[in-house]
């Protein structure tokens, strides 16, 4: 009898928080919305595509006003940017409920309650301003994809660096799932470049759905490739600036923990090569003041515990990617990996997210311990746990 009453009071406090919270739905398509340019050319901010989208061409302020249907009492503004205004407000009536000013977040979710018309007011830079893709909802609660995007981390637990969008997916396994999701930790992930706009929105749908909320680091490095390493290296001003680079993260998040590429590149990516070899550059740099001193005097200094490398050949490990996310609906930190990767739609479909291979997404090296070597050899935090 006990058992039956606790149930029944557990659904009906379900049924009751269920009920007080109203269900997000899409109904962008029901509102009027007023924007600068033609109705058709407004059309591209809502085709479902990343790869067309509503300009603004004048470095100028851009007022748009929008107006949901009767009825809609708190709902949502989701919008993505391929060119970011230098500045952002909404306001609801008269009265402003989001401002930002600045670059550094393509995905912005604005909650909205009153049923008073909202005006967008974006303030283009020298390029203007671009919206991929913009939808509102109805309700409070956004469906689980639309992106709620915290600030960058200021201090990282674990902190991944990689060459492109998508690498750290395909190489690193179910590292973000198993830590971000599974584990609580705090996991930055940090990219060396990025080719479009387009990339950088798969790059965010990708890590939503791995599990992070804190807003990438993305780098202003070009994407190249050719000439081998030194190609890269000169694309990128050098050794010691993509050093320098990494270096200022390092010291900037104090990682307990630094994951990157392996050092051949995996396949023989030179960018993957030059990464690798400016991140161990840096885990020497970054605990010296006398090397990149610019960082040192902003952020300090900090010596990284432990750092692993990609199919590094001492000190291997091999990562269990196979534990179930309770977050996740009890699918493998693999699988999860698995569905973020499928939201880079402009990868190359030979590669996908599998543990087996030469190029194994679960094998690893520990390139270097200020803790002792690991014993376990299934946990990048093995020694660190509660020293967080």
């Amino acid at each position: 009898m006990r058992f039956v009453l606790k149930t029944l009071l557990v659904s009906a406090l379900m049924c009751l928080l269920c009920a007080g919270m109203a269900l997000a739905t899409d109904i962008t398509r029901e509102c009027l919305v007023t924007a600068p340019g033609s109705q058709s050319a407004w059309a591209k901010a809502a085709d479902g595509r990343y790869d067309s989208a509503w300009t603004y061409k004048r470095q100028q302020d851009c007022v748009l006003t929008l107006q949901a249907p009767p009825g809609t009492r708190e709902g949502g503004l989701y919008v993505c940017f391929q060119t970011e205004p230098e500045e952002m407000a909404v306001k609801s009536g008269w009265r402003e409920i989001y401002r930002r000013q600045g670059a550094g977040l393509a995905h912005r979710y604005v909650p909205f309650a009153g049923d008073e018309p909202l005006t967008l007011e974006l303030r283009g830079g020298k390029d203007g301003v671009s919206i991929s893709e913009f939808r509102v909802f109805s309700g409070a609660q956004p469906p689980d994809w639309v992106q709620r995007w915290q600030s960058p981390l200021t201090r990282a637990d674990l902190l991944i660096i990689v060459a492109h969008p998508d690498d750290e997916l395909l190489w690193m396994g179910g590292a973000i799932p198993y830590y971000a999701l599974e584990r609580g930790k705090r996991v930055a992930v940090a990219y060396m470049t990025c080719a479009s706009h387009l990339r950088r929105s798969e790059l965010l749908n990708g890590l939503w759905t791995a599990g992070v909320c804190n807003y990438p680091f993305i780098g202003s490095f070009r994407d190249a490739s050719k000439n081998g390493v030194k190609g890269v290296q000169a694309a990128w001003g050098g050794e010691d600036k993509a050093a320098a680079h990494v270096t200022r993260l390092i010291r900037q998040l104090q990682p307990q923990v630094v994951l990157t590429h392996d050092l051949r590149g995996e396949y023989g990516h030179p960018a993957h090569i030059v990464t690798a070899r400016a991140v161990l550059k840096a885990l020497e740099a970054s605990a010296d003041a006398r090397q990149f001193p610019d960082s040192a005097a902003q952020h300090g200094v900090w010596d990284v515990p432990k750092a692993y490398l990609h199919l590094y050949g001492e000190n291997p490990i091999v990562m269990p990617w196979q534990q179930p996310i309770a977050a996740r609906g009890g699918k493998t930190a693999l699988q999860v990996c698995a569905d973020a990767f499928e939201q880079h739609r402009s990868a190359d479909p030979i590669y996908k997210v599998v543990d087996y291979g030469r190029y194994s997404p679960t094998r690893f090296g520990l390139y270097r311990s200020l803790v002792g070597p690991d014993v376990q050899g299934d946990d990048f935090f093995e020694h660190l746990n509660g020293r967080e």
